[in-house]
């Protein structure tokens, strides 16, 4: 599709995708892992950018400046202009992009990327090793691959096999569970098809309809044509998200409250490596579905983005997901404009999304990523030190107290009540992990 047939699609939305997956990342960075209880007690309600100094005394490395985002930005903003560079999906240049910021700079461990995943850390420590980007994958039902691939649903508009296959391949660069796959296809392909004037006009139960029998699709293409990318040991988890999201054409109009109670339960039934108690942990089946559920059903973008990020734990990348979805759906426009003026690095955002309309960079002022990345990550890591130091001046951090680790519990003594412990601790394993059973 050429530049000119592209423009059938409204630039705003493309701003908007983009600078919606900005915002809500900055606005849930300085709160994530907080519980609602604790973001209430601090902030009552996250509306704007905040300073989480006071919630951080204890761990001033923690510190997140107002208006910056994280890494779930970062990896979208190497996926856009992967896409555009290349005319598509590329997966051994998607992966140099990340490189580039990930070796920006010797002096720092994790290069120009801020506040990355144990899995994202993996990968990109095997990729610097010269691993092959098509084994590196990890077996996670993470949201890791979802928070940056609504580049993909912008740059392959209107080409559905085509956004389905690359949304699924960027995934599986990271992340090599069904689960994990199907809600990146699915958050690409809802992207896209907000650009739609005519799907955007329908009824959302008409959009619910389309969209769960889009989703038995995409998890049926990803058993057939990308079961031999996958290890045997998530064989047994296709199928359950659809059956996670399914309750979607049944929640209008529920008060969400009760919606995120289905969420858990329905995510704890899906074999999650842990209890989910929130709908904004990180596993696909509750983060994931909570952001595809808000993103269709907030009556506007500012509502349903404060609601998102005000659920705590992972909410910078709820954040990130649900704002990607609103975007598309309401536009730049609908952005709040306090919210664009204090991100960071806005401008750049939104010419990357100009590209992503136009598919090309022609003229367009775009900085080089590394340097603008670098920049910000040095800025954000001397604030850091500035407030560590004025934490140890005033007595109020002792960094071996905070690192220090728990002494272990005692031992119960006898050797039945361990060979009892051991038991249940297997019984747990096997199930959650079901194929360990063979």
């Amino acid at each position: 599709m050429s530049a000119l047939e592209h423009s059938i699609y409204d630039p705003d939305k493309f701003r908007g995708a983009l600078l919606g997956l900005a915002v809500g990342d900055a606005l849930g960075a300085p709160i994530e892992g907080m519980k609602p209880g604790r973001i209430r007690e601090i902030f009552q309600e996250v509306r704007d950018y905040v300073d989480n100094r006071n919630a951080y005394q204890k761990r001033p490395y923690r510190l997140r400046l107002p208006g910056v985002y994280t890494d779930d930005t970062q990896q979208a903003l190497c996926l856009a202009e992967s896409l555009v560079r290349c005319y598509g999906f590329n997966l051994v240049d998607f992966a140099q992009t990340l490189l580039e910021l990930w070796k920006a700079d010797q002096d720092l461990k994790y290069g120009a990327f801020r506040g990355i995943g144990p899995t994202f850390r993996k990968v990109m420590t095997e990729l610097e090793q010269g691993a092959d980007p098509q084994k590196t994958g990890i077996p996670s039902a993470g949201i890791g691959s979802a928070m940056r691939v609504a580049p993909v649903g912008l740059y392959f508009a209107g080409e559905e096999q085509a956004l389905i296959d690359s949304a699924i391949k960027q995934s599986l660069l990271t992340h090599t569970d069904p689960r994990a796959l199907a809600l990146s296809a699915t958050v690409a392909w809802l992207v896209g098809r907000y650009l739609d004037p005519a799907w955007s006009e329908l009824k959302l139960r008409e959009q619910i309809g389309e969209l769960l029998s889009e989703v038995e699709k995409i998890e049926g293409l990803i058993e057939r044509e990308y079961i031999s990318h996958l290890p045997a040991q998530v064989y047994d988890f296709f199928g359950f998200f659809y059956r996670s999201l399914k309750g979607l054409s049944h929640w209008q109009g529920m008060e969400h409250s009760l919606v995120f109670k289905q969420i858990v339960n329905l995510a704890n039934q899906g074999f999650p490596r842990q209890k989910i108690t929130s709908p904004a942990q990180n596993f696909s089946l509750a983060l994931g579905i909570t952001a595809i559920f808000l993103g269709m059903v907030s009556r506007d973008f500012e509502s349903g983005l404060i609601e998102a990020v005000n659920l705590g734990r992972d909410a910078d990348s709820l954040g990130a997901i649900t704002g990607a979805i609103l975007g598309a759906r309401f536009g730049e426009k609908a952005i709040p404009e306090k919210w664009i003026k204090g991100l960071r690095n806005s401008e750049q955002i939104q010419a990357r999304a100009e590209a992503l309309w136009q598919k090309s960079f022609a003229g367009l002022k775009i900085r080089p990523l590394k340097e603008m990345e670098l920049e910000l990550t040095w800025e954000e890591i001397r604030q850091q030190e500035r407030f560590i130091q004025k934490m140890l001046a005033q007595g109020e951090y002792d960094p071996e107290k905070a690192f220090k680790k728990k002494p272990e519990k005692a031992e119960l003594g006898a050797k039945a009540s361990a060979k009892k412990k051991r038991a249940k601790k297997e019984k747990r394993r096997r199930e959650k992990a079901p194929w360990k059973k063979w």
